[in-house]
């Protein structure tokens, strides 16, 4: 490896550090500064099922990073704020709200998570006085989280292999199986799903791949979207562990259902899109999180328990 190399493999790690420290910080600050009377409203809004979901979809169109979100989740849980069952809906919200971000780029729109990360540390910066160190605690924590993933995707982007496992995708697409595999490859290394789906947007709007291929990649990068959280997860306790579970397990199962309608899937966004690839994918992409909400909602108590046995008390 040669040194610049290794210099941004180190600079990866930092990112990683980053991300983890500041869910220790969400997480410790939710435990210690959030009255009994605020949990109960947070978990009582939380236990009906559609208003999860909404709650989701909501937070991640406005943060447009559903790792973010789910993580936060998983701090909530960590921190007794919310129940496990509780957090179900609202991480299936958040992948709804996660197309947001592709729809936007369809249109030619999009926003950095450095830009939030300015506007987050000027509320820190305003609040940091606040006597009981709540706000300014979420916020600093808040902060690293997207900190340590900017930093992850810009820096993961410079290593020569990222180039190659690109040209590994190409190559890939032709076959279903081998797609969704390099979907899930390359969103667990780039850390983001949201470019991994830019990226397949551009190339089937410059007819390198076909809309048909590059729904198997698109289901593979839902899965591979949860190294986020399976990684933020160790610095949680076990209920924090098993929201990462959870996440994971809804991702896989929809990835399941739905690598037998891949054809029927890339007929219909053909009828809603003919003329635009980039906004082909992204109604995929919505229509794949949509329906898998909707199957996986009325299991919200199955996936709990299946959680619970692979991570146990």
């Amino acid at each position: 490896m040669s040194i610049i190399n290794l210099f941004y493999v180190s600079i990866i790690i930092f990112g990683i550090a980053l991300f983890i420290l500041g869910i220790k910080v969400m997480s410790s600050s939710f435990k210690k500064d959030l009255t009994f009377k605020i949990k109960s409203r947070i978990n009582n809004l939380s236990s009906n099922k559609l208003a999860g979901v909404l709650i989701g979809i909501i937070m991640t169109g406005l943060l447009q990073s559903s790792s973010a979100v789910t993580l936060i989740i998983v701090s909530l849980v960590h921190g007794r704020v919310i129940k496990l069952y509780n957090s179900v809906p609202i991480i299936m919200g958040a992948n709804i709200g996660t197309t947001i971000t592709a729809q936007l780029t369809a249109f030619g729109l999009g926003s950095s998570p450095l830009n939030l990360s300015f506007i987050i540390l000027v509320l820190f910066l305003l609040f940091r006085k606040n006597k009981n160190h709540f706000i300014p605690n979420i916020l600093l924590g808040f902060l690293l989280m997207l900190l340590g993933l900017s930093t992850i995707s810009i820096f993961i982007n410079k290593l020569e292999a990222v180039g190659l496992l690109r040209i590994l995708t190409i190559k890939l697409s032709n076959n279903p199986v081998l797609g969704m595999l390099s979907g899930i490859i390359i969103t667990s290394i780039i850390q983001s799903s949201s470019t991994g789906i830019a990226m397949l947007q551009i190339l089937s709007s410059s007819n390198v791949i076909t809309v048909s291929n590059c729904i198997p990649i698109l289901l593979g990068q839902n899965i591979g979207t949860c190294v986020n959280t399976i990684i933020g997860s160790f610095a949680t306790n076990k209920s924090g562990k098993r929201v990462a579970v959870i996440h994971t397990l809804f991702n896989i199962f929809g990835v399941i259902m739905f690598i037998f309608l891949i054809k029927p899937l890339y007929y219909f966004v053909l009828q809603l899109a003919p003329y635009s690839p980039a906004r082909q994918i992204a109604y995929a992409h919505t229509i794949f999180n949509i329906l898998t909400t909707i199957i996986l909602l009325p299991l919200s108590s199955a996936l709990m328990k299946i959680s619970k046995k692979i991570i146990r008390d």
